[in-house]
């Protein structure tokens, strides 16, 4: 039997990174690979080129609402469908560079800053907002320089620790019952 592979949004380390995991749980697959594509549009593309025979995007946020990449990127598609659905809980934390003295900028996926908008301003009031593809890809833009090392990243806890960061706050969304919806698409 063919190795099933499963494209998501993001790069190790991500919430699109788990549902996929999580998908291959419930549906049963053991021969599984996980093909991390960065965001939606590239999940598409995959399906569209058979590089991959499924898709795990996220759709929805209980406090930030529609997931705005996934529905352009699934735009006028009569062709792609869902096969499973799952709200998984999110949490998200504030990693900095070891010995960091001082925040000016956070980083994260646009979803993650929404989901977070409210603590942000009470821990971070001044430091500017930086949108990047993914969260795990804030962490490792971070971790590799790309991102000045005044700058706070808000990602998973493994993330963080993946890309070697100081964890300096833990489970940051602004509502307790954070959760995404995630689906499972293939080619029709």
């Amino acid at each position: 039997m063919a190795k099933t592979t499963i494209g998501y949004m993001g790069i190790p380390g991500s919430n699109s990174e788990d549902a996929a995991g999580n998908f291959a749980s419930r549906m049963g697959w053991d021969d599984v690979e996980l093909v991390p594509l960065v965001d939606s549009k590239g999940v598409i593309g995959a399906l569209d080129s058979g590089g991959c025979m499924f898709g795990v995007v996220a759709t929805a946020n209980i406090n930030a609402g529609p997931v705005g990449e996934t529905a352009e990127a699934l735009e006028g598609r009569d062709d792609i469908e869902t096969v499973d659905e799952l709200w998984l809980p999110i949490h998200h934390c504030v990693f900095t560079v070891p010995g960091c003295t001082g925040i000016r900028t956070v980083a994260s996926h646009v979803q993650a800053l929404l989901q977070t908008k409210g603590n942000l301003a009470s821990l971070f009031p001044d430091a500017e907002r930086l949108e990047v593809e993914d969260t795990a890809i804030a962490a490792r833009y971070l971790s590799e320089g790309r991102l000045s090392p005044d700058t706070a990243v808000i990602c998973r806890r493994n993330a963080g620790e993946m890309f070697g960061l100081e964890l300096l706050h833990e489970n940051i969304e602004d509502r307790s019952d954070n959760m995404t919806q995630f689906h499972l698409l293939r080619r029709r």
